[in-house]
């Protein structure tokens, strides 16, 4: 991504961590990025443009680096390790995962299923070789990464230490996937 672009975006992600979205506008954004309306029209089309950007930009990042952990060798330790790269990804980004959070209504659905593509694919193949329990698909996040999620929203809050919880969360996550484990959904 060009540097103007990025330097844009990075404009916005502090707007955001200071003021919530609404702070995000064209006024404050040329004010904070030294830039003009001109170049944030031609790069983002509009204020909804450079928020689906930086959706995408967050995403992609939180993606990247949980792929890691898809190179470990039993589902047990693919499962726990990319928990734990998530919840050390948010650990290390609060501000981008504060605004995945925040404005899930900005994501590209196709782009980041495109983005999400290698982590379902792991899951679909360990879960079609009998290493994870069988779950639809959609319920991977919800259910599956409900625990990380949950613990993650109140990190976020200020009112729960993830790094402390770090591990008892991916031991739920595993739980539930674990097709071994009767009480999992």
């Amino acid at each position: 991504m060009p540097d103007r672009r990025q330097s844009l975006l990075d404009a916005a992600l502090k707007l955001v961590e200071e003021g919530g979205l609404d702070a995000v506008t064209i006024a404050a954004l040329t004010e904070r990025s030294g830039m003009s309306n001109g170049s944030i029209y031609h790069h983002f089309g509009s204020r909804a443009g450079v928020f689906a950007q930086l959706y995408a930009d967050s995403y992609g990042r939180c993606v990247a680096a949980m792929l890691p952990a898809l190179k470990a060798g039993s589902a047990e330790e693919g499962v726990r390790g990319l928990t734990l790269s998530y919840l050390d990804w948010v650990m290390a980004n609060p501000s981008r995962a504060r605004f995945l959070y925040a404005a899930p209504d900005h994501a590209d659905p196709a782009a980041k299923m495109a983005e999400f593509a290698p982590v379902l694919a792991w899951f679909l193949d360990r879960t079609a070789a009998g290493e994870l329990r069988a779950l639809p698909p959609w319920a991977l996040e919800p259910v599956a990464m409900g625990p990380a999620h949950e613990s993650v929203r109140r990190f976020l809050l200020g009112v729960f230490d993830l790094a402390q919880a770090r591990e008892i969360v991916a031991d739920a996550v595993w739980a539930v996937l674990n097709p071994r484990n009767p009480g999992s959904p």
